[in-house]
């Protein structure tokens, strides 16, 4: 075949000729159309319907009702039977909320100082007696308080305020039209004004049951930071895998149009592994380092613990980033296409950081219990909001980080270990030593020539 180069160079191929080898852009497209379909299932699915999904949603309930005298030794309290009533009262979906009651205003602010409640009803010390007043010359509506939880995020705080003002109100309107009915029944008159009153009984008011910092953006800088530390174990290990390979002589280092290749090295596949994992610990700390040093100085995000903060996070990182080697090690390069669908695709929507658990469908819902993000973000999230309270998250978050990076390690290891004990070489032994012999032919070649080495 005729050609322009000389005998001394390979004929160039074309992209025509590329693109006649099927494998070289059938492969590429099918798994990243299979990828994009699991993508869009894990994120589109997880918030579909959200409030037909919720279940379980944590919301308090609390009266400080003194109720009223009715003489003879007797006395109502309205407010201890509208919580039981809202407690009692069937939900649409079934079991969408969680009610849990409280005895004293303190326990609802413990409770909501270690984020297990999206939202809580505060019924006032003169509940019954204002409620009761709504009938008569003097009517006063009762203040309910809802006290809401923004560290929760803002999503797990709105569906709480809603939850709970619906709820106050309504049972509150059915209090109201007790009494209305009980006044008729005795024959008392209930002026137009009063029975406009009893429909809609209550002043309700809403303010932070846990207050948050000015710059905390409303609860939402705990997912976006928890999303860097991922992003930087994600994007760390896949940066690392290159260039640790690039070194060992594995791949081709390029910059721009400067590509330069190393002789390999004779390293197993085990000790490289380890390497990057090494080599990831000290990233990660790193980048842990810039993301709170920037978060800090620059954008002077409300940052208590810091210390724990870096400490959190460079484990965190790390065990994303050795998680990601794993995958990368066992099975090389559609390795990335499967981490990313497990430490992203899969791991941002369940995290609860942006769409709490409780409004998700049920898989989404099990998948979360060993998804890293999760953890990572209800540990930012415990450190950031709760006084970096156990109970508020962080244990489980360090117990979760703790055992997935156990189970990286002794997959990577286990996975690494077979390949060599199989013969499975990167570059066989045999093939290392003639390719240094050649190498070194090469250069003593130039040498003599008296042209320079490559």
């Amino acid at each position: 075949m005729p050609s322009n180069f000389s005998s001394n160079h390979p004929v160039a191929t074309t992209a025509a000729r590329v693109l006649r080898a099927p494998q070289v852009w059938l492969v590429p497209a099918g798994l990243l159309t299979v990828a994009l379909g699991l993508i869009t299932l894990l994120f589109n699915g997880s918030v579909a319907n959200p409030s037909a999904d919720l279940r379980d949603a944590p919301v308090g309930l609390v009266s400080l009702d003194k109720g009223v005298s009715t003489g003879e030794g007797q006395g109502q309290n309205m407010g201890r039977q509208v919580v039981a009533g809202i407690a009692a009262q069937p939900q649409k979906p079934h079991q969408s909320i969680e009610w849990k009651t409280f005895s004293s205003l303190d326990a609802v602010e413990r409770a909501i100082g270690r984020n297990e409640l999206f939202a809580a009803v505060v019924l006032p010390q003169d509940y019954s007696t204002k409620m009761l007043s709504l009938a008569g010359t003097h009517p006063q509506k009762p203040m309910v308080t809802i006290l809401t939880n923004h560290g929760a995020g803002s999503m797990a705080a709105s569906i709480g305020q809603q939850v709970a003002e619906s709820a106050a109100r309504g049972a509150s309107s059915g209090a109201a039209t007790g009494i209305l009915q009980q006044a008729q029944a005795a024959g008392a008159p209930v002026s137009a004004a009063n029975q406009a009153l009893l429909k809609d009984p209550v002043t309700v008011t809403a303010q932070a049951g846990a207050p948050l910092g000015d710059r905390t953006g409303q609860g939402m800088t705990a997912f976006f930071y928890a999303l860097l530390l991922m992003m930087a174990g994600f994007l760390g290990a896949n940066l690392i895998n290159a260039m640790t390979d690039s070194a060992l002589g594995y791949s081709a280092n390029e910059l721009g149009p400067k590509r330069h290749l190393t002789p390999p090295q004779h390293i197993n596949r085990r000790q490289t592994l380890l390497a990057k994992y090494l080599i990831m610990v000290g990233a990660s700390a790193v980048m842990s380092a810039a993301i709170l040093a920037v978060s800090t100085f620059a954008l002077h995000l409300d940052l208590p613990h810091s210390l724990l903060l870096w400490l959190f996070g460079t484990a965190a990182a790390s065990a994303v980033g050795i998680g990601t080697l794993t995958v990368l090690a066992a099975l090389g390069g559609p390795g990335i296409i499967v981490a990313m669908i497990f430490f992203i695709s899969a791991a941002i929507p369940t995290s609860g950081g942006a769409i709490p658990l409780q409004a998700m469908p049920p898989f989404w819902q099990f998948l979360a219990q060993f998804e890293p993000q999760r953890a990572i973000s209800d540990g930012v999230r415990a450190i950031m909001y709760f006084d970096a309270q156990a109970a508020a998250g962080l244990d489980r978050a360090w117990i979760t980080l703790g055992a997935g990076l156990l189970a990286s390690l002794a997959i990577g290891f286990a996975v690494t270990w077979l390949y060599d004990r199989q013969g499975w070489h990167r570059i066989h032994p045999a093939t290392l030593t003639r390719l240094r012999q050649f190498l070194h032919h090469s250069d003593n070649t130039a040498h003599a020539d008296g042209s320079p080495s490559a």
